[in-house]
């Protein structure tokens, strides 16, 4: 099961990899949005299959961009976004699976990857009740999320 994260801050980094590593998962880290989309564009690209981590402030392309970027070539790719300041180019078209407010509660964070790969084990898009308790969108006083997993799975439902 493998993470990747991608943050401009290299002990942040660093501390979420050993992290995350350290319960289980395989985890690879990237400095900015643009190093990940190179990245995604070499042969050796390999989606993750639990999630997505990313700050929204970085140099270079936003948080915001590389979601909007990345789900032009994997739609189903689930986000996790980790920020002080989601409102920041925030749109409904870039949302992610979860927000959670800097700084982060590790056991927070790892309380979200257990539910996203339990979700990706079992193929249960449905996870918004346990979802919402994990989400920092209310401290941020966004009220309008659902896990774009979800949404795809509805969208094709009507086809």
């Amino acid at each position: 099961m493998s993470i990747d994260i991608v943050d401009d801050e290299a002990s942040l980094r660093e501390l979420y990899k050993a992290f995350i590593e350290n319960s289980g998962f395989n985890v690879d880290c990237y400095a900015s949005a643009e190093d990940y989309i190179a990245y995604t564009k070499s042969e050796n690209y390999t989606p993750p299959n639990i999630a997505l981590i990313t700050d929204v402030r970085m140099p270079g392309k936003t948080g915001y961009e590389l979601i909007d970027e990345i789900k032009k070539i994997n739609p189903e790719q689930k986000f996790v976004v980790i920020t002080g300041t989601p409102q920041d180019g925030y749109s409904k078209d870039a949302r992610a699976c979860f927000y959670l407010e800097k700084p982060v509660s590790l056991k927070r964070l790892l309380a979200v990857i257990e539910l996203l790969s339990s979700c990706s084990i079992a193929e249960n898009p449905s996870m918004s009740p346990k979802c919402k308790l994990l989400n920092d969108l209310d401290s941020f006083d966004m009220h309008d999320w659902e896990c774009p997993k979800k949404q795809l799975n509805i969208k094709q439902n009507r086809i």
